[in-house]
């Protein structure tokens, strides 16, 4: 199977903070064409380099979960028995949709615990 690509998606550009652009998590990067791509992409900073969605790394993650289509992504923690549910403030509702339910119940079968991180607002969702 061929390795993924973001295509169309850019939500991490979104909901994740970039330390070296003073960038903050739940706001848009200024470089980020929402839709298309990274406008620095061959110089942009190695937080955003190392960053994968577990959607880009799994090809076992089915195209339903593309954070772009559920409002969320999946990303490692800090430690092992946790991974981090970012879900974009401006679609609350998407943490109540099935598809995020069931990444959430996906996440569960690998991660005893699932932080959940909107804007400000955060939880931690415990099996």
């Amino acid at each position: 199977m061929a390795e993924r690509s973001c295509g169309e998606c850019t939500l991490c550009c979104k909901l994740m903070g970039v330390p070296e652009l003073k960038k903050q998590s739940a706001k848009w990067c200024i470089s980020c064409d929402q839709g298309k791509g990274c406008s620095i992409y061959d110089t942009r900073p190695q937080s955003c380099r190392n960053f994968q969605c577990f959607w880009l790394m799994d090809e076992n993650f089915p195209d339903d979960f593309r954070p772009d289509r559920i409002h969320a992504l999946a990303a490692f923690n800090d430690t092992d028995d946790s991974c981090v549910l970012h879900v974009d403030p401006a679609h609350p509702r998407a943490l109540s949709s099935p598809p995020v339910n069931a990444l959430i119940d996906a996440l569960h079968k690998v991660y005893p615990r699932v932080f959940v991180l909107s804007g400000k607002e955060s939880a931690l969702i415990q099996r």
